[in-house]
């Protein structure tokens, strides 16, 4: 064990650096291995920082703009839930924890192996987002005590997320017009909601009525002009849910300010971190094809590069009231969503990837997707929970849980399935 145990430091030591950082020298290493020009490298390299650090600021902006009209909303009009919601709290819990970081280096090690024998398309360098891998071990792990079935917990999550990314890839990169070799595991978050759409599109395009219906983000400014814009409508949808939440006028007509801002935003900041990528993946997937004789192999990349479709930021505004109604009604639910409203954003992106910007067919398969992120949220409390209690959260103040990475239909069903087949 003390090997392991130094192998855990080591990648722990690594991990603690912010993302933001991180990826800089993860993405420097990989465009030096596939030759990319050192100068190319760097740009390469801090382009991709800057956008996720624009895109982290956005995020930030909106989650804070959104607390207080949720909280009126809760106590004004009665609603209440026994869970907590922590939101991207839990990846404080993923790299706090000891479990996973042995079982994201066996991973990736088994990854190259599952490449070479074709099980797999995906090489899993974007190791930043193995974290939901490592909060899955730290559940386990604390439920069970055993480090062995938290280490296999994470192998077995991580090629469940590679398969999904491998089915997923060709849909995303057709209506991002992406250069091929990409892929977008993302930890489960984001490809595994795409191939849940899969079939429940397939429904959809046959379901008399529904499969008639072309609303396309063209359509909605056709139809609507100025307020069918992206900025007039996160505006339009700001002070509506200020003036519900009744936090006063002008905190109103400063959260519409604020929710414009931040989605028209959005997508610069994602078109900045696609041209960070994109010389990188070019050379990239030369390199493999030429080494391994073969034009299939695709390069794991953050999920934030592809949410720059034009449908993406309507269907994001509209899901937004939706998705907190459904944390509010839905039978068997116990948190109310509203930091974990952000992923929103993200899981549209996905579903977009399989609609092709049908933006009636995104809501209808969003809101079942939004259900099971909150029925899984609301199953994965007790054991996320006893994760905080481990590492300094005071169990008294509540349950907690969130929708990414706790509640995230990936996780939840590799959770539900050790815990069926090793009894806990």
């Amino acid at each position: 064990m003390e090997f392991i145990d130094s192998i855990t430091n080591i990648l722990s030591a690594f991990f603690k650096f912010d993302s933001t950082v991180t990826i800089v020298g993860i993405i420097l290493i990989v465009s030096l291995l596939v030759k990319v020009s050192l100068k190319k490298a760097i740009l390469g390299a801090l382009k991709v920082s800057i956008g996720l650090t624009g895109l982290f600021m956005v995020v930030s902006l909106i989650q804070e703009a959104m607390v207080k009209p949720i909280t009126n909303i809760v106590s004004i009009y009665g609603f209440n839930k026994g869970v907590i919601d922590i939101g991207w709290g839990s990846v404080g819990y993923a790299f706090g924890n000891t479990y996973g970081y042995f079982g994201v280096l066996v991973f990736l090690i088994i990854n190259v192996l599952l490449v070479t024998v074709r099980f797999t398309q995906t090489i899993y360098v974007d190791v930043f987002n193995t974290w939901r891998a490592m909060l899955l071990a730290g559940l386990v792990g604390v439920t069970t005590g055993n480090f062995w079935l938290a280490t296999l917990a994470v192998v077995v999550f991580l090629i469940i997320d590679v398969k999904a990314a491998d089915i997923a890839a060709p849909y995303i990169e057709k209506i991002n017009n992406f250069p091929p070799g990409g892929s977008w595991p993302h930890g489960t978050h984001f490809s595994f909601q795409a191939c849940i759409a899969i079939p429940l599109e397939w429904i959809l395009r046959r379901t008399p009525v529904i499969k008639d219906v072309e609303f396309s983000a063209e359509t909605i400014q056709e139809k609507f002009g100025v307020f069918g814009e992206t900025t007039v409508m996160g505006a339009t949808l700001g002070i509506i849910l200020g003036l519900f939440s009744q936090i006063g006028i002008m905190p109103s007509l400063l959260l519409g300010v604020k929710m414009a801002a931040a989605f028209l935003l959005l997508p610069r900041m994602a078109a900045i971190l696609v041209e960070g990528w994109f010389p990188i993946i070019k050379s990239a997937r030369s390199i493999l094809v030429s080494k391994l004789k073969r034009d299939d192999v695709r390069i794991a990349l953050d999920c934030s590069t592809v949410i720059g479709h034009s449908a993406v930021v309507p269907t994001t505004l509209i899901m937004y009231p939706i998705a907190l109604l459904i944390s509010l009604a839905l039978p068997g639910n116990q948190m109310i969503a509203s930091v974990s409203l952000i992923i929103v954003l993200w899981e549209s992106a996905a579903v977009n990837a399989i609609t092709e910007g049908n933006i009636l067919h995104n809501l209808i398969i969003l809101s079942i997707i939004v259900c099971l992120f909150c029925w899984g949220a609301t199953f994965m409390a007790g054991p996320m929970t006893q994760l905080a209690g481990t590492m300094g959260y005071d169990v008294a103040k509540g349950m907690v849980s969130n929708w990414d990475a706790a509640g995230t239909p990936g996780l939840v069903l590799v959770y539900k399935l050790f815990s069926l087949v090793f009894g806990f």
